[in-house]
């Protein structure tokens, strides 16, 4: 199968030639990994949004250094898969590129920037994810509190608390199960008075991190 689609992506038809990467992503086959490379540079963006969707199914290590540099490609789908590939395979080498991306004029790539920075899970993505806190777009600023409930950095803590104050309830609710990953006393306070907020999930979140921090002050 894999040597048939192959073929289909030298076809002259870029719907051919789209299909065919969608099909070799799907499968999963990693020998259809070096082929996929090859089509993220096509031509018609169409192969190069199904070549780096199917990139993201594969999980490889060698499609790292490809879809980094598909991260500037001229198509915002293109680089929207590329970083939400990154952030499955969870290749640190991708961080820098990623953080470059949080800087993306459009808001989905920011989007999965944060999110895939959230999923490798380094602490130099801190001080940009904090950054991301103030983003325009709403599901930015939640993917980038996510993000950072995820690294655990306690660099975040004043910046997550300003962001119990934002005006979106999901920001909120993901400000507060951040802090709650994080652990710092430093934060009870902060999520005391959100047990005050007006959305019943930011209340709830807010109390269950209460408890993880005081589960951990009754440990140390």
């Amino acid at each position: 199968m894999v040597e048939s689609l192959v073929r289909q992506l030298k076809s002259n038809d870029p719907a051919i030639r789209t299909k065919a990467a969608a099909t070799l992503g799907n499968s999963g086959e990693k020998s259809a990994v070096s082929f996929l490379i090859e089509a993220l540079v096509d031509e018609d963006r169409h192969v190069r949004r199904a070549a780096s969707a199917g990139l993201g199914q594969v999980w490889t290590g060698e499609a790292v250094a490809p879809l980094c540099t598909a991260l500037n490609d001229t198509d915002w789908f293109v680089r929207w898969n590329a970083a939400l590939a990154l952030g499955m395979i969870g290749d640190p080498r991708a961080v820098d590129p990623l953080i470059g991306a949080l800087h993306d004029v459009n808001r989905y790539v920011r989007r999965n920037a944060a999110e895939a920075l959230g999923n490798i899970r380094n602490n130099s993505a801190t001080e940009w994810l904090i950054e991301s806190l103030q983003d325009r777009d709403v599901d930015v600023r939640w993917n980038a509190a996510d993000a950072l409930g995820k690294l655990k950095d306690q660099h975040a803590i004043d910046p997550l608390i300003h962001a119990l104050n934002d005006p979106d309830e999901f920001v909120r609710e993901r400000a507060a199960d951040a802090l709650g990953r994080v652990r710092d006393v430093r934060a009870a306070a902060a999520l005391q008075a959100a047990l005050k907020d007006r959305d019943e999930d930011v209340r709830k979140t807010a109390e269950e991190a209460l408890e993880k921090i005081k589960l951990r002050d009754a440990r140390s």
